[in-house]
C-alpha cells in the first residue's frame, strides 16, 4: 500500500506538469504565464522527490520509526512557491512576502527536527513547528486578505475561497502528523503516507488549478486596482 500511494503520487504530480508546463507554454500573457510556471515547479520539485521515495530513497528507520525524510525536502523547496502563487495573486507587499516565506521555511525546518527526533523531544519541535504556523495563518489572515481585497475589491469572494482553501489544506498536515507514528500511532505507515499523498496532490495539483480559476475571475471582473496606500490598506 505504501508504494501504492507513492506512485499515485508520482503520476499525479507528473500530470500536474503537463497541465501546468503545456499551459506556461501557451500562456496568453505574461501574468498567466508567471502563474503557471510557478505550479509547474511546484509539481515537478513534488514529482521527483516521490519519484525518489517510490525508488526507496530518502527513506530511514529513525528512533523506530519509518520516516521518509524526503518529504521534509519536498515541502521545504516546494511550499514557498505556493506562498508566491497567493502573494503573485493578491499583489502583496514585499516585506509581508518575506514575511510569510521567512516564517514558513522556519515551519518545515522545526517540522522536520520533529520527525527526526525521539520522543518525547519531537512533540516540542512539532509545538515550535506549529508556532510557526499560527503565525502564517495570521499573516494571511489578516494582512495578507487587506492587501488582496485592496488590489482586488471585487474579487474578494475568490479570494476567501482561494484563502480558505489553502488555510484548510495545510491545518490537516499537522493533524496527520499527531495521528501518525510521529504522534499518537493511530494511522500505520501506509495511513501516513496515503494521508500526506492525498494532501499533496490537493494542495499543488488541486490549488494550482484554483489559482488559476481565481485568476481567471480577476481578468473577468477587470479587477487590477492600483496599488493602494499603507494607510488605506490597514485601516
Amino acid at each position: 500500500m505504501v508504494q501504492m500511494w507513492l506512485w499515485l503520487g508520482v503520476f499525479s504530480m507528473a500530470i500536474g506538469c503537463l497541465i501546468f508546463g503545456y499551459g506556461a507554454h501557451q500562456g496568453r500573457s505574461d501574468r498567466w504565464k508567471i502563474l503557471y510556471t510557478l505550479n509547474f515547479f511546484i509539481c515537478l520539485i513534488a514529482a521527483g522527490l516521490y519519484l525518489a521515495m517510490a525508488l526507496g530513497q530518502g527513506f530511514s528507520v529513525i528512533h523506530d520509526r519509518p520516516t521518509f525524510w524526503a518529504r521534509y525536502i519536498t515541502w521545504f523547496t516546494s511550499t514557498p512557491l505556493l506562498i508566491l502563487d497567493l502573494t503573485f495573486l493578491g499583489r502583496t507587499s514585499l516585506p509581508l512576502i518575506a514575511g510569510l516565506i521567512g516564517a514558513n521555511q522556519f515551519m518545515i525546518a522545526t517540522g522536520g527536527m520533529s520527525a527526526i527526533s525521539p520522543k518525547p523531544i519531537n512533540y516540542i519541535w512539532y509545538a515550535v513547528s506549529c508556532g510557526a504556523f499560527l503565525s502564517i495563518l495570521f499573516m494571511l489572515v489578516v494582512p495578507y486578505r487587506a492587501e488582496a481585497e485592496a488590489h482586488h475589491p471585487r474579487s474578494r469572494k475568490a479570494f476567501r475561497k482561494l484563502l480558505a482553501a489553502h488555510v484548510i489544506l495545510w491545518t490537516l498536515y499537522p493533524v496527520v502528523w499527531m495521528l501518525a507514528g510521529t504522534g499518537f500511532g493511530v494511522l500505520d505507515q501506509a495511513g501516513e503516507t496515503g494521508g500526506y499523498t492525498l494532501l499533496d496532490i490537493a494542495s499543488k495539483v488541486g490549488f494550482g488549478l484554483l489559482s488559476l480559476n481565481t485568476l481567471q475571475q480577476i481578468e473577468q471582473a477587470n479587477d487590477f486596482q492600483p496599488a493602494p496606500t499603507p494607510a488605506s490598506v490597514h485601516g
